[in-house]
């Protein structure tokens, strides 16, 4: 049988010629074109070349550096810090050796992200995904360089340099280790090198406030912060300007009530540009309207799961103008078991043209109150996920559920609950008949082939 594989081109088979000789790769860097630089980076990359990595970075030719759509797992830690170590701050003194134009380097990954943004200038150090609000940033720093017009070229000047990551500061010793390596790097650069971290998850503030000291808030713009107290999270949004993501689990508040709350509340009415907003198990019962109408209108993700929800917080979402345009929905471990279902079905009605992805799992849902809901579920045109297992469903509504839903190109994967004849006693796991579930799952693979959606996925969970 022949191999349907692209063979390798030319250039594929002269990247791995030179990878396969350290020295040769190293030597040729100093008369390699500019162009033949990112593929050779993303090979070595991918072949875990340390050593050659390491050389590239020390002679590459553009002002940034991105590791974009490449995969990082756990091995290719070791290559990050080999690229991060291999920052220079000094400009080269031989003239004979190609001089060092990197001044960006980005570490995150992004699968749309590529590895050297577009030249806008022969003489510009502008990459797309620079850092914009800190004062410490490489173009605050350039510019105040600039007005120095009188400043001694007798020693080369240090060259503001940008590192941009991702941190994680949950405790383990891989992540500490981590962290002290971009500090070290900082105090090296005496000033020069700027680190901007994006992207901010920490687990437990108060073992965090020394690590958080040696970090620029400004420059944070998803921010996720696990089991502290909220007078402490309300301390670190202060410090915060332009968050598009804020996720809070597990946050300790006494009362929502008191002071504490309302100056949480004070710091989210600065997020103008929040875009996704995530409060898990953070009891929220009558006060999710004091949460919400603070925010502007823009809000496209929200994640509500083990909020305590009332009646009167769905009444809310029905009808406030902030979910107007939410594309994915998470309620998860809300009870919805009101005889008046409106508030929730209005809701759905109101996203209908925006939303993506919804999740009404553990919601104490029944026959008549999926009932009431379906035919604003049948109006979400956009919805590609659907989650709503471990909710009390019979098999003739769950196949009345699946009837009314394949009509919805979009929709493809969806979790349904365990009806209940599959149970000697409801959602008793011990109780649980196998073989009624397979022939469930037979019976609706039957109905989806029948309808002609083999692109559409139904599953549950058993375990």
């Amino acid at each position: 049988m022949m191999d349907t594989k692209d063979p390798p081109t030319l250039l594929d088979l002269a990247t791995q010629s030179l990878l396969s000789n350290e020295h040769a790769a190293i030597q040729a860097l100093e008369e390699i074109p500019r162009e033949l630089f990112v593929p050779l980076f993303t090979a070595a990359f991918t072949g875990r070349h340390k050593n050659i990595l390491t050389a590239i970075v020390k002679a590459w030719p553009f002002a940034c550096l991105h590791i974009g759509a490449l995969s990082v797992q756990e091995p290719e830690r070791e290559l990050l810090k080999a690229l991060i170590e291999s920052l220079q701050f000094l400009p080269a003194l031989n003239s004979a050796t190609r001089s060092p134009k990197l001044r960006i380097l980005d570490l995150r990954q992004d699968a749309g992200c590529k590895t050297v943004c577009p030249d806008i200038s022969t003489n510009s150090t502008i990459c797309f995904r620079s850092c914009a609000h800190s004062e410490h940033s490489i173009f605050k720093i350039e510019g105040q360089e600039s007005l120095s017009s009188s400043k001694s070229e007798a020693q080369p000047s240090r060259l503001p340099m940008e590192l941009i990551v991702d941190i994680s500061l949950d405790g383990t010793l891989r992540e500490r280790n981590f962290f002290a390596l971009l500090q070290n790097k900082v105090e090296q650069s005496l000033g020069s090198l700027h680190l901007c971290c994006r992207d901010l998850q920490i687990n437990n503030l108060c073992e965090c406030r020394h690590a958080l000291s040696h970090l620029d808030l400004k420059c944070v713009d998803h921010l996720a912060v696990d089991e502290s107290p909220l007078t402490e999270v309300t301390k670190l949004l202060s410090h915060t300007i332009q968050l598009d993501s804020l996720s809070l689990s597990k946050i300790a508040c006494r009362s929502l009530n008191g002071r504490t709350f309302r100056n949480f509340i004070t710091q989210l009415s600065r997020m103008n540009h929040l875009k996704e907003l995530s409060l898990s198990s953070f009891c929220l019962t009558d006060h999710l309207e004091t949460v919400l109408r603070v925010l502007s209108a823009d809000l496209e993700f929200l994640y509500l799961p083990f909020c305590g929800l009332s009646y009167s917080d769905f009444k809310f979402l029905s009808e406030c103008s902030q979910v107007s345009h939410l594309k994915l929905l998470n309620v998860n471990n809300n009870p919805i078991y009101w005889e008046d279902c409106e508030p929730f079905y209005y809701l759905l009605q109101n996203v209908s043209s925006t939303l993506q992805h919804l999740k009404i799992c553990y919601c104490f849902l029944t026959d008549s109150t999926i009932s009431v809901l379906i035919p604003a579920l049948t109006r979400c045109s956009q919805l590609r996920v659907l989650h709503f297992y471990s909710n009390q469903i019979t098999m003739g509504m769950l196949m009345r559920i699946l009837e009314l839903l394949t009509p919805l190109k979009e929709l493809k994967h969806v979790i349904y609950p365990i009806p209940v004849h599959c149970y000697g006693r409801w959602h008793f796991q011990g109780s649980l008949d196998r073989q009624k579930v397979e022939d469930v799952q037979r019976q609706l693979n039957l109905m989806l082939q029948e309808a002609e959606r083999s692109d559409m996925n139904w599953i549950t969970y058993s375990d």
